[in-house]
């Protein structure tokens, strides 16, 4: 079962999860899916490496940034360690939340970092971070379910997958075939609609900075969001309720549905025995298409040291036993997290392992991915837009409007923040 005893216990009462018994020194801030049992042994571990105390304070997912930029623009010493997103690099980095990690990343270290993970962790000549879950999105389907519905191949395209969908739901082989989770507030939604825009052949802003998605392959694609929920119904309306990359592979991984968007390695998980009873039924194929290419959406994160870290060293003994290379190849095996080092990469254990979770197929897509838009205000821009496909698909607006009044927002955020 996913997650230890000890992370359950902390997902119940959200409170703070005291490893190895010892009185905290540091302390990170983490939500519950972070705190698999790979994660939770790798953190023990760490401190018997170390000798460093660590202390995980564990909350809501909506609640980690809020907590921690809370504490951040306060100056106070709360968090040492925590994950920061490629989205919120700009903005940490430019409030100088982030403690500079060039005195202890190595010219050979440096060297070792993929050019993709650097991108989550490197700002303005300063290593901001180790990479951590240097991933992107795979397209997992389960094999058998297509079998059993007469199909040999994978959906190639946006319409084939829907053709495919309708055919298994009439089928009667899963009530809800394309799984999706949209639940409000969440970045998923963001995620999953700049990845449609993309494969749509669009972009969200043009060429002078300028709102572009409420027109052309914007529109199409909160449309298509919209359409497999209510016309192809192949979408489930809870989807709306739901949240977490983890729900989101658990609902395929039971049989709840054929197509997922997964990040990380997801067939280490889905074809685990252990992790899901139709292990072995599970396979990764190229994203389906539109008229712009096959694309995913990518997501590099990294594990850091806030400025506000009084014991910067100790935190960096912990940081560099958990997010370098030995703990990385520690996660990759156990529970499938992306690297983002090269020697990892090229671990023997590592390769073989890759070579049987569809490696080859990551490889090619890795040529096909999309990010979400580089703001000064992302953060109102993402939760306008979550908000705007929520409103859409609840029908308390059409698409044009919705997306007509979130450039009009959009426009006047981008005054706001060029003033």
């Amino acid at each position: 079962m996913k997650g230890s005893v000890l992370a359950i216990l902390a997902v119940l009462s959200f409170g703070s999860l005291s490893l190895a018994g010892a009185q905290a020194k540091l302390t990170m801030i983490d939500n519950p899916e972070g705190q698999s049992d790979a994660m939770v042994a790798l953190e023990n571990a760490a401190q018997a490496k170390t000798g460093v105390a660590l202390n995980v304070e564990v909350v809501p997912p909506d609640q980690v940034n809020v907590k921690l930029e809370t504490a951040l623009a306060a100056k106070v010493s709360a968090y040492d360690l925590f994950v920061i997103d490629i989205i919120d690099l700009p903005k940490y980095a430019a409030a100088g939340w982030v403690a500079p990690l060039n005195n202890f990343i190595s010219p050979q270290m440096q060297k070792d970092i993929l050019p993709f993970a650097k991108q989550g962790v490197y700002s303005n000549g300063q290593w901001l971070a180790l990479p951590w879950k240097a991933e992107f999105m795979s397209f997992a389907y389960n094999k058998k379910m297509l079998s059993d519905a007469g199909f040999d191949h994978a959906p190639a395209t946006w319409d084939e997958l829907i053709k495919m969908s309708v055919a298994l739901k009439a089928k009667k082989l899963v009530d809800f075939p394309m799984v999706f989770t949209w639940g409000a507030g969440y970045e998923q939604i963001t995620s999953d609609y700049t990845m449609l825009v993309a494969d749509l052949g669009g972009t969200l802003f043009d060429d002078k900075g300028e709102p572009a998605f409420n027109k052309g392959a914007g529109v199409k694609a909160l449309q298509m969001m919209y359409d497999m929920m209510y016309v192809q119904k192949i979408v489930d309306p809870s989807a709306l309720t739901i949240k977490g990359g983890g729900t989101r592979r658990d609902l395929l991984a039971g049989g709840q549905g054929a197509f997922a968007f997964l990040w990380g390695t997801p067939l280490v998980d889905l074809n685990d025995a252990k992790k899901s009873s139709l292990a072995g039924q599970f396979d990764i194929a190229l994203a389906p298409r539109g008229a712009g290419g096959p694309y995913s959406l990518a997501g590099p994160m990294g594990l850091a040291i806030t400025s506000t870290c009084k014991d910067k060293d100790a935190a960096w003994k912990i940081l560099s036993s958990l997010a370098g290379p030995e703990g990385e190849k520690e996660m990759f095996l156990k529970d499938g997290a992306p690297t983002g080092w090269r020697s990892v990469l090229q671990d023997p254990d590592v390769a073989a392992s890759l070579a049987k979770s569809g490696g080859a197929v990551m490889a090619k897509q890795a040529e096909y991915i999309a990010i979400r838009p580089a703001l000064a205000y992302y953060g109102e821009w993402s939760s306008a837009l979550q908000d705007t496909v929520q409103r859409v698909l609840v029908k308390k607006v059409g698409v044009q409007k919705g997306l007509d009044d979130l450039a009009k927002l959009t426009k006047e955020l981008k005054a706001k923040y060029t003033k």
